[in-house]
C-alpha cells in the first residue's frame, strides 16, 4: 500500500488504481484482515478521488464497510480489535461524507459524519469527534444553515478543549463560529469568536485561520466593544 501511496503523490493515478486492485484481490484471496481489506479500499477511493472518478471512490469505501460489517458488535472480540474495526469505520465513513459533500449532497454527508462520530465516540477519540462535527458544520454553513452549524460548533468545541490537537481543532471551530455569527448580524460576537480563531490559529500555525480572523477583525475594527485608550 506504501507504493499506491508514493504513485499517488507522484501523481501517477492510474497506476496507484492498478496496484490497489491488485492488492484488493490478495486481500479477497488470503482471507485478510477486515480492518487490512478496509485500509486497501481506503487507498484505492483516495486515487479514484484524485482521478475525479468518484463513482468507484464511492463504491470502494462502501465494500470496505461490508467487509467490515459482519465483525461489528461480535462478541468476545479482544478490545484491540475492536478499537482497530471502530477506527477503520469511522474513517470509511467519514471518507464517504467528504465525498458526498464534495458532490453538493449535503444531506448525504452530514448523514455519513454522523455515522463516523459514533465509531469515534467509541474509541473514547474527542479530537476525532470534535474535528468531525467541524466538517458537518462547514458542510451546514455551505448549504446557508448557520443556525444547525452552531450546534455542530457547540459540540466541536466541547470535544476539542483539552486535547493535545486543541488549538488546531479550535482554530477552525471558532472561525466557523465566527461565521455563523457574522451571518445573524452578531457582529461582536463574530469578533469575538475571530480573537480566539486567531490566538489558536496562531499557536497551530493554521495560516488560512489566521489571516482569514485578521481580515475581518480589521474590517470590523470600528465596531469593537474594547476601549483602544485603555492601551495608550
Amino acid at each position: 500500500m506504501e507504493n499506491a501511496r508514493g504513485a499517488l503523490d507522484d501523481g501517477d493515478f492510474d497506476k496507484a488504481i492498478k496496484m490497489m486492485n491488485s492488492t484488493d484481490a490478495l486481500c479477497a484471496k488470503v482471507v485478510a484482515p477486515p480492518t487490512i481489506h478496509g485500509l486497501a479500499m481506503r487507498v484505492l477511493s483516495d486515487a479514484y478521488v484524485a482521478k475525479g472518478q468518484l463513482g468507484n471512490a464511492k463504491a470502494a469505501l462502501e465494500k470496505g464497510l461490508a467487509l467490515c460489517k459482519p465483525h461489528d458488535g461480535r462478541a468476545g472480540m479482544p478490545p484491540f480489535m475492536k478499537a482497530d474495526l471502530n477506527g477503520r469505520m469511522g474513517d470509511l465513513l467519514m471518507a464517504l461524507g467528504e465525498i458526498h459533500r464534495s458532490e453538493g449532497d449535503a444531506k448525504g454527508a452530514c448523514r455519513r459524519m454522523r455515522q463516523a462520530i459514533e465509531r469515534f465516540e467509541v474509541l473514547g477519540q474527542n479530537e476525532f469527534v470534535a474535528a468531525t462535527h467541524n466538517r458537518i458544520a462547514l458542510t451546514l454553513i455551505e448549504e446557508g444553515k448557520h443556525k444547525l452549524a452552531m450546534d455542530e460548533i457547540v459540540e466541536a468545541e466541547k470535544m476539542g478543549a483539552g486535547n493535545e490537537h486543541e488549538a488546531a481543532i479550535l482554530s477552525t471551530t471558532f472561525s466557523y463560529k465566527g461565521k455563523c455569527l457574522e451571518a445573524g448580524g452578531d457582529v461582536g460576537g463574530a469578533r469575538e469568536a475571530y480573537t480566539k480563531a486567531l490566538s489558536y490559529g496562531m499557536a497551530c500555525g493554521n495560516e488560512g485561520v489566521v489571516q482569514e480572523a485578521e481580515a475581518f477583525l480589521g474590517q470590523t475594527q470600528d465596531q469593537s466593544t474594547v476601549d483602544q485608550d485603555a492601551f495608550l
